[in-house]
């Protein structure tokens, strides 16, 4: 009777683990089946819009990251802007001067590799612009005494901004603008 009674016993349990065993083996079947079926339709290409062949699909948000870089770059080489950005209050006109015109230099070496998704007459632009700010800072240090606070400096290149306007400047922030306009 004790011999039934473990033979019943483990067969119980063997009965068990199959009927688990099976049940989970069907249960990750049905699973792995479903979503199998539900990755295969969300990850069906989505449309893709025809009128471009597939450089000018590749190329086109390059060509509008290197504008939106240079819009910025025009932005931010702008005299009154860069004041704000580069000013230390123990500076000098001297140092002032230079510390901006070193800004724009490097803000330019690092965006000039967008002139590659440009055109010449947006880049040329850009560079006129880089030589009128520059001009600008040193229109306004000129007649400054180097000992002078920055401040003065500062008020110096306000004075002349309002009179400028920076029109080369705004001409390159207006074209480039209108180029990358038309590319859309």
């Amino acid at each position: 009777m004790d011999n039934f009674f473990w033979t019943t016993l483990i067969t119980d349990i063997i009965h068990a683990f199959m009927i688990i065993g099976l049940g989970s083996l069907a249960a990750w079947l049905l699973i792995t089946y479903y979503l199998k079926l539900k990755y295969k339709y969300t990850m069906s290409p989505a449309p893709v819009n025809t009128d471009l062949s597939e450089s000018k699909r590749i190329t086109l948000p390059l060509k509008l990251q290197a504008y939106e870089r240079i819009v910025l770059f025009l932005e931010r080489i702008q005299p009154a802007n860069l004041v704000m950005r580069v000013q230390r209050s123990e500076m000098n006109v001297p140092e002032l001067q230079m510390a901006m015109i070193k800004t724009i230099r490097e803000e330019f070496d690092y965006n000039l590799s967008q002139q590659v998704y440009i055109s010449s007459t947006a880049w040329e632009m850009i560079k006129n612009a880089r030589e009128e700010s520059i001009s600008i800072i040193n229109r306004a240090a000129g007649p400054l005494d180097p000992l002078d606070p920055a401040p003065v400096l500062v008020r110096a290149i306000f004075d002349i901004s309002l009179q400028n306007e920076n029109p080369a400047t705004s001409a390159a922030l207006n074209y480039v603008k209108d180029e990358a306009r038309l590319m859309m």
